[in-house]
């Protein structure tokens, strides 16, 4: 159980992430994305495709050159379809503002917070 000041700590800490434009940007991204019943279909039918096509492959079937040819069709038009793009953009602008608070986290700490979020999420899986 964490202590209140430490719990009080987080909590504020997660409201001033939530308050950073870049944090806010891309939680826009993420839900234009959500309501773009195309995009989600399209990201969801990869996925789904490339799965199978991994399954298959590891049980040694050889995959016709159209199957894999239409997976990288299919992977072109998810990636450059615009709800799609913004997400994925918004997120790698995110990454290196996360990746200072991680940082900065650390050496606060005294610990690899990185790795103990990593472990956490291991250990609630």
């Amino acid at each position: 159980m964490l202590s209140p000041e430490l719990t009080a700590t987080a909590r504020a800490l997660g409201e001033s992430l939530r308050q950073h434009p870049l944090v806010q940007a891309y939680h826009e991204a993420v839900a234009r994305y959500e309501a773009d019943h195309e995009a989600v279909d399209l990201e969801r039918r990869l996925y789904t495709l490339y799965a199978d096509l991994v399954r298959r492959q590891e049980e040694g079937e050889t995959l016709a050159r159209a199957e894999v040819q239409f997976f990288n069709d299919l992977k072109q038009r998810v990636f450059q379809h615009p709800s799609i793009r913004a997400r994925e953009e918004a997120l790698a602008a995110l990454r290196p503002y996360l990746a200072t608070i991680a940082d900065e986290l650390t050496s606060r700490l005294g610990v690899d917070y990185t790795a103990v979020v990593l472990a956490a999420g291991d250990e609630s899986d």
